[in-house]
Formats: structure tokens, sequence, C-alpha cells
């Protein structure tokens, strides 16, 4: 994937300490109390900084005086503070790869400095900013904080990858259109209460981080096109929001028309049959290619703008999460509502038919949106030249125990999807095929 950025939170994410932020609330409204302000007016302090500027406000008692109380409280569970184990090497990853870090934080920036510096680390930041370098209405979750991020390294949104353990992290992400990463067992130095917000990626913890962006530096999309000009234009366009021209993979299978010209005007790489060799003939070129360039994933997508780029993304997840194998985009699982009744009906019977030969029932075997890991594609022997591929592949997948999963998309089809894809007379052939292939 094409990552220009990754915005990092700190605590809890990156390091812990001892000192949990509930024991940090509790000796600031002890402090606070001692300052003469009623617990009423303090309350369960949820959030810290935006109610001391709400104390403030109501008592006429400077902030910076009330601040100073929370700057302490965080410099002294600093110094007790230590890197989650994998945090430096996700950040040398990172480093490696050329791709710039930012730092955005709720924490103070004496506090920040301090951390950065006990654990050696301020030299992988390009960009550090914390609650005290933005103004109050702008410090996370609202998007401000990001924002300053954004614009000082002019990045787009969808190249920014946002890494934190809490909602709040998540927040700004998503009214941003930035990609974000949870991190949900690092309870030491999480926030004392909790959002709930969804990533569009998941770990435990660090470690689990660095082996998802080191797949999804190593992801490749596989379209294979044949006759596609009317279409392939803006899929490209799409699918070049979040990869690198040189992971994007267009199998042009024998077409009459400008689908080449189109792709190789887009600048992404561009293999040539030629004469048409089917469905499967174009998934085998483009699979073998991303793989002997090292793929770490592979993806598989429609050249007819049948598929959201939003849906790859969710399919890509349980795959770059290491949950599964091999995951399928599945229209019969989301919104079907465009989706014509001829083609749930044909599907349905190619599914019954391909779970005969995988014993693994799929509910979509037909889609043309799947993730497969480096592992799983390497086992599959794509045989089957034209529709039957789809079938083959879950098949092969099956028969050499890939995990598989489906994860629910939008079928979208317009008059000009309509027109693709199998039918009646596809499926015949689909199952003699399958059968035939079964008898070798």
């Amino acid at each position: 994937m094409d990552i220009k950025l990754v915005v990092f939170d700190l605590d809890g994410t990156l390091v812990g300490a001892p000192m949990d932020f509930a024991e940090v609330k509790e000796k600031l409204k002890e402090r606070l109390e001692r300052e003469g302000i009623s617990k009423e007016l303090i309350g369960d302090l949820t959030p810290m900084y935006e109610t001391l500027l709400k104390i403030s406000q109501a008592t006429g008692i400077d902030f910076d005086h009330l601040h100073s109380f929370l700057v302490e409280l965080e410099v002294e569970r600093a110094r007790d503070s230590y890197l989650f184990e994998g945090s430096r090497d996700l950040l040398e990853l990172l480093r490696e790869n050329e791709i710039k870090i930012a730092l955005m934080t709720r924490s103070s920036r004496k506090a920040t400095e301090y951390v950065l510096k006990k654990h050696k680390i301020e030299d992988f930041f390009d960009l550090v900013v914390t609650r005290d370098d933005v103004p109050p209405e702008d410090v996370k979750p609202n998007p401000g904080h990001l924002k300053k991020i954004l614009d000082h390294f002019n990045v787009p949104p969808t190249k920014v990858f946002v890494v934190g353990d809490h909602g709040y992290d998540l927040l700004p992400a998503r009214e941003l259109g930035c990609m974000s990463v949870l991190i949900t067992s690092n309870e030491s130095g999480r926030m004392s209460f909790k959002i709930e917000e969804e990533a569009n990626f998941e770990v435990a913890n660090v470690k689990d981080a660095i082996e998802l962006f080191r797949r999804l530096l190593k992801a490749y999309v596989v379209v294979p096109a044949y006759n596609e000009e009317k279409t392939i234009g803006n899929v490209l366009e799409e699918l070049l929001q979040h990869f690198k021209e040189e992971e994007v993979v267009v199998v042009n299978d024998g077409s009459k028309d400008g689908t080449k010209e189109i792709a190789q005007e887009k600048g992404v790489v561009v293999l040539n049959h030629l004469v048409n060799r089917g469905l499967g003939g174009a998934l085998g070129t483009g699979i073998r290619y991303a793989l002997l360039k090292g793929a770490e994933l592979v993806i598989t997508f429609d050249a007819d703008g049948q598929h959201l780029i939003e849906d790859a993304l969710k399919v890509i997840k349980p795959v770059a999460e290491g949950r599964a194998d091999f995951a399928v985009g599945s229209r019969l699982k989301g919104d079907i509502s465009e989706m014509p009744f001829v083609k749930r009906f044909g599907n349905f019977v190619l599914d019954f038919i391909t779970a005969v030969f995988a014993r693994k029932y799929v509910t979509d075997s037909q889609s043309g949106l799947r993730c497969l890991n480096k592992e799983c594609a390497s086992k599959i022997k794509i045989t089957c030249d034209r529709y039957a591929v789809s079938s083959e592949i879950i098949i092969e997948a099956s028969k050499h125990g890939c995990r598989i999963v489906e994860v629910p998309i939008k079928a979208v089809y317009t008059e000009y999807a309509k027109k693709k894809g199998t039918n009646i007379l596809e499926g015949v052939k689909i199952a003699f095929n399958l059968l035939l292939d079964r008898m070798r």
C-alpha cells in the first residue's frame, strides 16, 4: 500500500507506565480539592484536560495554574514509563521504508519530551504535536489536532495511517479520511474511559502491528481486464488512492479497445496477453507476477466498476491482521439491493457446485474481490482459463488448508456491469470444467 505518513499516539500505543490514568485522575482530584474546588464542579474529571478548562472558566482560577497540576502528574508518571515490546522495531521498519512518522498526543509537551528522550526515540519523529501545540478546541478527538499534521506534510489522507489504542485516536482519522490501526491489548497507558469506534485494522499489540505493516507494505492488486475502456480509468484512480502505481497490476487480456492505453496512462503495471485467455488466464498471470515481486498480500479486483475501494479495504483486513489466509468479498452477505435476481440465483447454484468440490460452502464463490496471503496464493494452482477459476481458487485454497473467511460487501451493478460475469450457460460450463478438472 502507498503509505506516506504514520501518525502515532504515545501513551498506551508506544509506551506504558505503572501509574495508570485512573490513578492520575484520582491524584488530580485530590489536588484540586485542596485548592478549594468543590467535588461537584470537579465531577469525574473525564476527560481531564477539558474538565480543567471548564473549572477555570467557572471559578476564574488561572488555567495555567490548574494545568500545572496535571503536567506535574504526567511527568511523574513518565519517569517510570517503558517502551512496549516492538515499539522501536516498528519505528525502524517505517523509517527503513522511508515513511514519515509523526506523534499526536494529548499529553503535555513537557511529559512527551521527557518520554521520548528517556527511551531515545525522539529522532524517529519528523513532527511531534502535543495538546500544548494546538488550541483547546483542536485537541483530539477533534480533527484539528490531526489536520495540523496533515497540513505540515501535505499528504493525502488516504495515504496516512493513524495508530492508537483508543477511540480518541480513531475519531479524527475517520473524520479526515485517514486509515487507522487500533492496538487492543495495551491496557497500560490507556485512557481511563472508552469510546466505541471501529478501526480499519486491529492488532493485539505493537509486535502484531509490525507484521500488519509488513504485509500492507507488500500488498499488490491484480486487475484482470478485457475490453474495459469504459470503466478501467475510474477503477484505477480509486485504487491509486491507496496503492502505489507499481503495486497495481492490470492484466490486459487481449483487449481490442483502449483498455491497454488507458491503464498505461495511469502509470500502473500493465501485463499483456496477445490473445484473450479468459479470467482464469488473466488472474494466473497477475498472481504469479505479484508473487515474483515479493507480495505478502494479493488482492484481486474487477475492472468493470463492480467493486468499491472501501469494500476492498474490508476484505484485506482479516488477511492483513493474520486472522485468515484467504478472504472473499461476499455480495450475498452484504447489500444485494442492486444485484439482479438471475445473478443471485446463478450464484447460488454455482456456490453449491463449488461447495461439493471444495467441501466448504462460500456464499459468493464467484466474487471477484478477494485477498490472499503469500502462503495461500503460492499453493493455488490455476488450470481453468475462464470463469471456472473463481470456483477453482476456492477449491484449491480449501484443499491446501487455507483459512477462508467471508466479508460482506455491497453489490454494485450498473447497466454496464450487468452484462458482465457469469450467466446460465457459463454456469453449465463451469460445472463441466470443474468436473473434468477433478477427474484428471
